[in-house]
Formats: C-alpha cells, sequence, structure tokens
C-alpha cells in the first residue's frame, strides 16, 4: 500500500469518529429543539442528559469504528471505488445500530425515544459518507498530481488492452497508470519493467493467452507481490460462481446457479412491479409529450411491437415508441417487399457492429423525432408495459430478435436463463460502442452476480447515461 493511502486511511479514522459523534448530537438537538417538541414533547430529556447521552454515543461511535475497521475501510486505496466504499459504510452503521437496538432489548430500556435512534442512524450515513466524500476528494487530487498512483503494466494487444489503456488514461483520479505494454510474455522484460517502473499490478488484458504465458505472470506477480487480474474469456464468466467440493478425496468444482432463483427471483420481481407503476405514473406527462410529437412528425402509430426472445427463449411482443417510417413498422419481417428487401441490404454492407446484432447509426429507416428518441433511449419507456406483463424486468440482459438469437453460439444460452431488461450491465457500459462477445460476458457476468444493491446502482447509472452516453443509435 502506498504511504499517501496509508495516510488518508488514517485519516479517516478520527474524522468517521467526530462525523459519528456530531451525528448524535445532531438528532438529540433536533428531537428537542421547539419545533419538535411542540408536535411531541420530549418524555427521555431529564432521564437521559446531554453529558450522559454523549457518553453513550461515544461508545457506539467507537463501536462503529471498530466495525469498519473490520471491514477493511481503513485500507484506503486510491484505486476502490467509492460505490464500494457506501455500501459497507452502510453495512457498518446498521451493524452498528443493530448492536444498539440488541442492547435496549436486554437491558430492558435505555431511552424512550425512536425519533432520535433513527434521526442519529440517518445522520451517521449522511455526516460519515460526506467525510469519506471530502476525504476521496483530497486524495484525488493528490493522485492528479502523482501522489499514490498505482504503476499498472498490460499484457496484451488487443480491443480489451486498449480500452483499458483509454480508461485509465481518461481517468487518472482512479489511481492507475499504465506504465508498459507488453505483446510477447517473457520473463527479462517484465523484471525489466518491474526495475525501471516499479510496477504494482499487472493485467493480463488478452483472454487467449497461452496456459504457459499465463503461468509465467503468475509467477513472475507471485515472486516479486505484485496484484494480477486478467480479462476472462466467455467460459470463466459463465464459471465465476463455482463451490470447491470433495467426494473420496478428489477435489470437484461445482458451479453454482444464478442468485436469481428462489427469494431472489420474489425480490426481484417486487422491484419490477414498484418500479414500473412508479415510472408510469411520475412519466406520464413526458409519455403523453413523446407521443404528441411522434404524431406530429411522421404518419403511422405511436407505438409498435417486435417479436423478442424472452426467459427461457420464450418469444413476447417488445413495445416500443416508433421511431421508423410506418412502411418499416411492422414487426420483425418489415412491410412490403421493396422495405424488406432494402433492410436486407442494409444488414448485408452497413452494419456497424460484429456479431450478430445489427446497428447502424445513420439509419435511412429512422425520422427526425425518432432519432432523437434513439439517441436519448426515451423509445424504450413503453417497455415499462413488458415489465408489468412480466416479460421483462427493469434491469436484464438486452431482448434479441429471433433472427439474431439463431445466430447465437452455444455459450450464449446462459442469456436466457432470466429475463430481459429494459436496462442492465451492457446498456450502462459502453451499449453498441461493445462486441457481442463484450456484451455477453458482461450479462453473464450480472446473471451470476445478481443481488438488489447491484440493481440499484444498475438504475442510477441508466439515468446517468440517458443525459452522458452518445453510444445510442
Amino acid at each position: 500500500m502506498k504511504r499517501s493511502e496509508l495516510f488518508f486511511g488514517a485519516v479517516l479514522v478520527p474524522i468517521d469518529f467526530i462525523a459519528l459523534m456530531v451525528a448524535g448530537a445532531a438528532a438529540y438537538y433536533l428531537r428537542t429543539s421547539a419545533y419538535v417538541e411542540r408536535v411531541r414533547p420530549a418524555v427521555f430529556e431529564l432521564d437521559l442528559p446531554l453529558v450522559v447521552y454523549l457518553q453513550l454515543a461515544a461508545i457506539v461511535a467507537f463501536a462503529i469504528v471498530i466495525i469498519f475497521a473490520l471491514q477493511g475501510l481503513y485500507a484506503m486505496q486510491a484505486t476502490r471505488r467509492l460505490r464500494e466504499e457506501l455500501t459497507r459504510i452502510f453495512a457498518g452503521i446498521s451493524m452498528g445500530m443493530m448492536g444498539v437496538i440488541v442492547y435496549i432489548f436486554l437491558s430492558a430500556e435505555l431511552f424512550q425515544s425512536r425519533f432520535i435512534f433513527l434521526a442519529a442512524y440517518v445522520f451517521g450515513l449522511i455526516f460519515v459518507s460526506f467525510g469519506r466524500w471530502f476525504v476521496r476528494r483530497l486524495q484525488q487530487v493528490a493522485v492528479r498530481r502523482g501522489l499514490g498512483v498505482h504503476p499498472v503494466a498490460l499484457v496484451g494487444n488487443g480491443r480489451s488492452a486498449q480500452q483499458l489503456a483509454r480508461a485509465f488514461a481518461a481517468r487518472p483520479a482512479r489511481g492507475y497508470r499504465v506504465v508498459g505494454s507488453l505483446d510477447v510474455v517473457r520473463w527479462d522484460a517484465l523484471e525489466e519493467l518491474y526495475r525501471r517502473q516499479g510496477i504494482d499490478e499487472v493485467i493480463q488484458a488478452d483472454p487467449t493467452l497461452p496456459a504457459e504465458d499465463n503461468l509465467v505472470l503468475l509467477d513472475f506477480c507471485e515472486q516479486y507481490k505484485l496484484d494480477y487480474r486478467y480479462v476472462p474469456d466467455l467460459f470463466e464468466t459463465y464459471a465465476a460462481r463455482v463451490r470447491l467440493t470433495q467426494e473420496n478425496g478428489v477435489p470437484l468444482m461445482a458451479l453454482l446457479r444464478t442468485p436469481l432463483e428462489g427469494w431472489g427471483r420474489i425480490a426481484k420481481r417486487v422491484m419490477d412491479l414498484i418500479g414500473s407503476m412508479a415510472g408510469f405514473v411520475i412519466l406520464s406527462p413526458l409519455l403523453a409529450a413523446v407521443a404528441l410529437l411522434i404524431v406530429l412528425d411522421s404518419p403511422g402509430s405511436i407505438l409498435y411491437s417486435q417479436t423478442r426472445v424472452g426467459r427461457n427463449q420464450i418469444l413476447f411482443s417488445m413495445f416500443k415508441f416508433r421511431t421508423m417510417r410506418k412502411e418499416f413498422c411492422t414487426g420483425e419481417a418489415y412491410g412490403g417487399d421493396a422495405a424488406k428487401k432494402f433492410e436486407e441490404q442494409l444488414r448485408a454492407g452497413a452494419n456497424e457492429r460484429s456479431g450478430p446484432l445489427f446497428k447502424m447509426r445513420r439509419d435511412p429507416r429512422i425520422t427526425r423525432v425518432g432519432r432523437v428518441l434513439r439517441k436519448t433511449r426515451l423509445d424504450e419507456l413503453p417497455q415499462l408495459i413488458n415489465v408489468l406483463r412480466g416479460e421483462m424486468s427493469l434491469l436484464g440482459p438486452r431482448p434479441h430478435l429471433p433472427s439474431e438469437v439463431e445466430r447465437y453460439q452455444k455459450h450464449h444460452i446462459k442469456l436466457f436463463t432470466i429475463k430481459p431488461g429494459m436496462s442492465g450491465m451492457a446498456q450502462v457500459s459502453g451499449s453498441s460502442g461493445l462486441t457481442f462477445d463484450q456484451e455477453a460476458k458482461l450479462d453473464i457476468g450480472y446473471i451470476e452476480d445478481w443481488s438488489l444493491w447491484l440493481d440499484v446502482v444498475l438504475l442510477f447509472k441508466t439515468i446517468r447515461i440517458i443525459f452522458t452516453d452518445r453510444n445510442a443509435v
């Protein structure tokens, strides 16, 4: 760990403690304020004066700081994402508050105000998160000036290596700097790069690298105590969730099913129902405005449906706002011989994407309003109907056409184990800028590692890319 990371990690201990104490004091003063007193007079103030309350708050704050330490929250790596940190903060404070509840239960009663407990919990989340955000901003300033940067060696010269190099260069505050790239794995070249640049991490970005070269990289990282990461091939992505078992002394690796089974599937469906109904209510003015623009722009229906392949490869009709001229909007087989022939010509010579999916940025079939709708992804809002009907989810793999699915390879069938989504891991990670194999890896990774928290994060990312993404076509 870098010295700057040790420094920022040490600074966080008193900052967290002070933030928790301020949260407790703020909850106390809010509960005893004149406004709240008029609504509900405090009955605990005489039994629990401020001095005694702050002593108890200090004990709870100290316990939560210990929980944070056990969670690794004081290993302040510049390369760790804020999302991961906030998740651990929420878990740590929640565990601390659960400890208080258990203590209150065992000791009959500590004080009588539920309000002060809930207010302290909310203030604790806000103040600790803000303090860590502030420290992280300072750390990012230091990283931009070269303090705490992790030198990285990239192995491979394919698309993944180029994407990683561009991503690290575009976001220096993430704390990575590529100091060398190797097309061929040689021990002497690795040692020279290590002595000259002092690399901290090796990233193997070529899924086709031979096993013997991978062993060289692993041995080198083990000898020099370096971090090692690699870009998995599609099978490794598929087999990410495994459990080691043994039968009569023979070790076996068992592939685990997706968490989206049993209660996970029920929780996701509840989230879909609540989200889709809320979406219809909140977005109803926008939906009406889009419908009006479509009618004014070109003749034809407001909505159109396409046959898509859903969970377990069951066909369903997916709804969208119409973005094409009328003659091209009669489902997957576009109407009329001339229109059908025109589409076949487009697919034959104008596809801008590798794999079975068709994408074309300047598609002559799209209307003026349709271009705006596709750029902003507003054309996909009617899919809320499919979510309500249970044919789609708010988040999941992209729903594809039957003609595209016919060109899938066998290992792509994993994508049909859950419902397709209005948005998903692939859509927030590059959308049409990704190759089909990259998209499949991301979606399979989502299926294997699904959680409700991951869905919440992806929903927020989806909202963000509506305003920032330029890959939609």
